[in-house]
């Protein structure tokens, strides 16, 4: 049995996204902006970006860096760096996985909700030369602070990014989907829907 890899149409089906959002974000990925998605622990996080990523089109090389075979590569221009806590210092880890990225030399960079890397790192020196699509946690509405806390960025780091899209999950019935999605503008969120 394979694995399923959610569409656009699968967000819009089960409610997690309204056309409108989609359109937003399809706009975003088109143009390159820096994406930051965020949201609690089993919040849609993963399947928002497999989503997402049917929106690159497929001329376009996609760099995914994960940990422990999380994100599957699902169309033949999307290329996996895998990474795992291992034996390697931290610092090692990271050089590589800069180096991979390099190498393959892609015009969208998808990291996953990843702490076996400096993701910190990876951000200063790549930023600028790759569109990024990033999960990251935020457990609180504080989603600079939250940001800034789990991926180790700083404020101007942070300031990169185009948008934040905020995900929701109501504890109750499971329902998880798209909250709010911000323009990040002069190191303030300004929401767009």
């Amino acid at each position: 049995m394979g694995v399923y890899i959610f569409t656009p149409e699968d967000l819009v089906r089960y409610g997690s996204a309204t056309q409108e959002q989609l359109e937003v974000l399809k706009e975003a990925i088109l143009a390159k902006k820096d994406v930051l998605i965020v949201g609690s622990s089993r919040s849609g996080k993963t399947k928002l970006v497999e989503a997402l990523m049917h929106f690159i089109p497929d001329d376009k090389k996609v760099a995914v860096i994960t940990a422990y075979g999380e994100f599957k590569p699902f169309k033949h221009h999307v290329v996996v760096i895998d990474t795992q806590f291992d034996s390697q210092p931290l610092e090692k880890r990271t050089a590589e996985v800069i180096s991979k990225i390099k190498a393959i030399n892609p015009d969208y960079v998808v990291i996953d909700t990843l702490h076996t890397i400096d993701v910190a790192r990876v951000f200063r020196e790549l930023i600028d030369d790759y569109a990024f699509i990033v999960t990251s946690l935020a457990l609180t509405d504080d989603i600079k602070s939250e940001v800034k806390h789990w991926l180790r960025i700083d404020d101007e780091t942070f300031d990169k990014f185009d948008m934040v899209v905020e995900l929701k999950r109501d504890w109750r019935t499971g329902i998880k989907g798209i909250n709010k999605i911000y323009e990040v503008k002069n190191g303030e969120l300004k929401l767009l829907l």
